[in-house]
């Protein structure tokens, strides 16, 4: 029986492989979470589902998860837990989400935040959870990153909180490949996703289950060699 763990799996696009994953009777589902919102319940699964609590700015939360799942080998975790770093005040005055991460409207509030939730809280919980994926032969760590992490492709400019935050991922991801090499670490970019993390639609988004359609072929085929590579959700490699 495979184990999946999945981070953010109250809803977004964490929500949805726990949906996908939970049709397969021969699967068991760590979903975790702040809140479940959008709960996947055993009696609407077919593969046995657990809901953890968590809350990755606390230690002694992820401590908790670690013991709860202590000695229980995990054959694929799924890191999708984020925030999208939007100024509050700036999306209470524009429809577009762009408008709420400028170089103008940037607070250390917002940047903070981001940066605890989206490198903080995921080095926490991935840091937690390696013993687990060690006990399983050929375990797969997948982080949900983005493409607005890779210096290499910022033309744009803005997304000041976003952008360093993921990039601070990225970093994370890279050395947790070096330091635990019995693992595959990778990032794969899922494309723009209607996800929630704004409060509007963004242009060109697509429903998150066309874009966990798109990943799961790529997650299957995962080996050493895609260690600390970075990809987006149709198989190319995005660079740094």
């Amino acid at each position: 029986m495979p184990t999946i763990a999945i981070s953010g799996g109250g809803s977004g696009i964490g929500h949805t492989f726990v949906t996908a994953f939970a049709k397969d009777a021969n699967n068991h589902i760590h979903a975790i979470d702040v809140t479940f919102s959008d709960e996947v319940s055993n009696g609407k699964a077919a593969a046995k589902v657990e809901r953890h609590t968590v809350d990755t700015s606390k230690q002694s939360s992820v401590d908790a998860l670690a013991a709860a799942l202590d000695g229980e080998p995990i054959d694929l975790f799924i890191h999708s837990a984020a925030v999208r770093g939007l100024v509050r005040s700036a999306t209470e005055k524009s429809d577009n989400p762009a408008d709420a991460e400028t170089l103008a409207v940037m607070d250390a509030e917002t940047m903070t935040a981001t940066l605890q939730v989206n490198v903080v809280g995921s080095f926490l919980l991935l840091r937690a959870l390696v013993p687990n994926l060690q006990k399983a032969a050929g375990a797969r760590c997948v982080v949900m990153g983005s493409r607005m992490g890779s210096m290499a492709a910022n033309n744009d400019g803005g997304a000041y909180a976003y952008r360093a935050s993921k990039a601070g991922l990225n970093a994370l991801v890279k050395s947790f490949a070096i330091d635990v090499p019995d693992v595959v670490f990778t990032v794969i970019h899922p494309g723009r996703v209607e996800s929630r993390m704004t409060h509007v639609r963004e242009d060109g988004a697509v429903d998150s289950e066309q874009a966990i359609d798109e990943m799961l072929p790529l997650i299957e085929k995962l080996g050493k060699a895609d260690s600390g590579k970075f990809y987006i959700r149709g198989g190319d490699e995005i660079p740094w």
